[in-house]
């Protein structure tokens, strides 16, 4: 386990001021999301395991389908992922609770990039209303995030500020956070306390420091075509055969049209 927590973190090492992001994770959260990345079939929804790494200083976000444990294969042009474990999300948030700093990590190719986000996004408005979820006492808080309005849950008996994705800053660790429109639904299904601590660190300066605007536009230009996005003088493809790979691109981003962050 240790291991594995080791390799799975190994590659984000991150870019710009050389600063080294070094903790134990105390925590592990694991949260099913539920998510319809198609506005036109929001019958069919899609769904995958997420976890939340905690330590005293930071945290990390991501799919467990991103462990290093599963032998890398691709699909499509969406990116690295496994042969055991698809997934359409390939990002890792970092937070940094010291700096108040989010870190959005992504890697295209044989490229590694980052974008930096003050870490208090949201501005919440707490509820009275609680209920009982998973066996922990939840309070009700509301907020608006890129776009969406969210409904969020929150326990104090788990004392951390932190929650899914770029979501925090509640007094207590989000157990369930959904749109209104619930399109992106997360719940929290299992919490543990690690022992032993596995041991995380890496350094800003080894990823492309970039802003969100100029990432997205990265990104798609990958997924729109790949073959052109990375010249490699070993692959070779015929006109007709790379018309046929972008027109089946193409209908794949035509599908992927709600995206959780809208602005």
């Amino acid at each position: 386990m240790k291991n594995t927590f080791f390799w799975f973190f190994a590659f984000i090492s991150i870019s710009l001021y050389a600063q080294n992001l070094k903790d134990n994770f105390q925590y592990k959260a694991i949260y099913k999301l539920t998510y319809i990345l198609d506005s036109t079939a929001t019958s069919f929804p899609k769904s995958e395991v997420m976890v939340l790494l905690i330590g005293e200083n930071i945290s990390a976000f991501s799919s467990r389908s991103k462990s290093l444990e599963n032998k890398p294969s691709v699909r499509g042009n969406s990116g690295h992922t496994s042969i055991n474990a698809v997934t359409d999300l390939h990002y890792i948030v970092l937070k940094d609770y010291k700096r108040d700093f989010i870190y959005y990590t992504r890697q295209i190719k044989e490229d590694f990039f980052y974008y930096e986000q003050p870490k208090r996004l949201c501005s919440w408005k707490l509820i009275g209303e609680t209920k009982t979820l998973n066996g922990y006492k939840a309070q009700k808080a509301t907020t608006i995030f890129s776009g969406r309005d969210y409904v969020g849950w929150f326990t104090p008996e788990v004392p951390v500020s932190d929650g899914p994705y770029k979501f925090s800053g509640l007094p207590g660790l989000i157990i369930e956070l959904y749109d209104t429109q619930n399109h992106y639904h997360f719940e929290l299904i299992g919490f543990e306390k690690l022992d032993p601590k596995p041991a995380f660190k890496t350094n800003l300066k080894y990823y492309i420091h970039t802003d969100r605007k100029t990432f997205l536009e990265t990104e798609l230009r990958y997924r729109r075509d790949p073959f052109c996005y990375q010249k490699n003088p070993n692959l070779t493809i015929s006109p007709e055969v790379h018309k046929k790979y972008i027109e089946s691109f193409a209908e794949i981003l035509e599908k992927e049209n709600n995206p959780l962050e809208r602005e």
